[in-house]
């Protein structure tokens, strides 16, 4: 439960709900679910304030808990990036530009993108009623990015977050190459852990890497991805759930695991390269750690620390699926990097 959502925010999400029917919301938010689960859109038109109460309170937690993992994990092999603007495509009410702000602290500059203008207004609201100055005073952009990338100003940092189910998957490449012209410094991709998601990030990245863009997150390398149907590259993470949530959700677990994929691109080489990312569960036993790594080679490799190598073996038990492997000691590729909060000040 590493990045729940910063209790401002949750009081804000509370008053916007405040006053309407759980039972309604529950109602729209079972709706959105099933768009979720068949692949189709779950942000449709919301114009009525019951729709984007079930989205903030059903499905804005989980979409924070996933875009914060995988911009933390992104900054990983970046640690001196420090961005002042950041443009966030089909940004819904905020919900990356929140993640970045919780984890990158030297962001003045916010544009948010959306074709849902009560979308970008809730943003808005978000970020006055939990003092984030910058996305209350950040400018909105009403359209579709197909009709409006072309008038956006360039920024250090550009999101999209769960995103590109909502485009054709003709318009993906163009789009991602698009957006990498846009980005001064790091573009992220984080989409739905489903074998949909993966499939429409693997066409950013083919278009990408052949732009000439430096992938430097998930993937420790730009060969073709190993990993093929039915299997699909994603990652997990659990989140708190609110009594709210459990409530409309009508689920008795106090967390929620949150699948999701995600791609960085950068202007530069990684400052610091993994030689591996851990693409499975890591199980352990009295005997042994075993996991299944992508490795910088381009293959799929069983990774094993057996318990009398000491070292390997505790460092690999602490490791977690997502987290990338960096060479160690010897030359052993057996030390974790683990994805956790963090801020990024000005002084470093």
């Amino acid at each position: 439960m590493s990045f729940p959502l910063p209790q401002a925010v949750k009081l804000a999400i509370e008053d916007f709900a405040h006053g309407l029917s759980r039972a309604e919301i529950a109602e729209r938010a079972a709706a959105m679910s099933q768009a979720y689960r068949e692949g189709r859109s779950s942000q449709r038109a919301m114009r009525e304030r019951a729709d984007i109460a079930a989205y903030l309170l059903a499905r804005l937690p989980a979409t924070y808990a996933a875009t914060s993992a995988a911009l933390s994990v992104a900054l990983e092999p970046m640690p001196d990036f420090r961005p002042e603007s950041l443009v966030d495509l089909c940004a819904g009410p905020g919900t990356a530009s929140l993640a970045a702000l919780a984890l990158l602290p030297t962001l003045r500059k916010l544009t948010l993108v959306d074709a849902d203008r009560a979308l970008l207004d809730t943003a808005q609201r978000l970020g006055r009623e939990s003092g984030l100055a910058a996305l209350a005073e950040a400018a909105l952009v009403h359209g579709r990015i197909s009709a409006v990338r072309a008038a956006l100003e360039p920024a250090e940092l550009v999101v999209m977050s769960y995103a590109l189910v909502e485009l054709a998957e003709d318009e993906i490449p163009a789009t991602a190459f698009g957006l990498w012209r846009l980005a001064q410094g790091l573009l992220v991709f984080v989409e739905p852990g489903t074998p949909e998601g993966f499939r429409r990030l693997m066409l950013c990245r083919a278009a990408l890497i052949e732009a000439g863009a430096h992938l430097v997150a998930p993937c420790p390398h730009s060969a073709a991805c190993p990993i093929a149907a039915p299997q699909w590259c994603h990652f997990s993470e659990r989140l708190p759930r609110s009594r709210d949530h459990r409530l409309i959700k009508e689920a008795s677990l106090p967390f929620e695991d949150e699948p999701y994929g995600y791609l960085a691109f950068a202007r530069q080489p990684a400052e610091r390269a993994a030689a591996a990312r851990i693409v499975s569960q890591v199980r352990v036993s009295k005997a042994e750690v075993t996991c299944q790594i992508c490795a910088a080679n381009g293959q799929l490799t069983d990774h094993v620390a057996r318990r009398r190598e000491r070292d390997a073996y505790a460092q690999l038990r602490r490791a977690s699926w997502g987290d990338a492997l960096w060479e160690g000691a010897g030359g052993s590729s057996n030390a974790p990097a683990r994805s956790s909060p963090r801020l990024r000040g000005e002084a470093g």
